[in-house]
């Protein structure tokens, strides 16, 4: 029998489909923040997918095992995980609706600031 499983995830796109479906109603800072907030996680994920390194985040250590003892280099990984043809799908869609949700955020606010 399969187990439910709970995921944010879901949540998160309800709350942000219902915000948007309110868009008169509400606040335009409001909207902004409802399409700049998933335009970032998605562009992080798509960073992560590709295998692109961000700034500030900490160098990735590599393991390597030799005769018993554990060795950390530093230094990129092996494979360059932008070439692995399962990773490059998933993170160019992430890419690019992560790309229109943020260009999107700058239109609701360039819009209201009279940009």
């Amino acid at each position: 029998m399969p187990v439910l499983r709970f995921d944010w995830r879901w949540i998160a796109l309800f709350i942000i489909l219902i915000i948007l479906a309110n868009t008169r109603s509400l606040p335009w800072p409001i909207t902004a923040l409802a399409l700049a907030a998933p335009a970032g996680w998605l562009l992080y994920q798509a960073a992560q997918t590709l295998g692109l390194t961000l700034p500030g985040s900490r160098p990735s250590t590599r393991v390597t095992y030799w005769r018993g003892r554990r060795i950390e280099t530093s230094g990129p990984p092996r494979r360059n995980a932008l070439w692995d043809r399962a990773n490059l799908a998933p993170g160019l869609l992430y890419g690019v609706f992560g790309l229109a949700l943020a260009l999107a955020a700058l239109a609701v606010i360039a819009r209201n600031l009279g940009i």
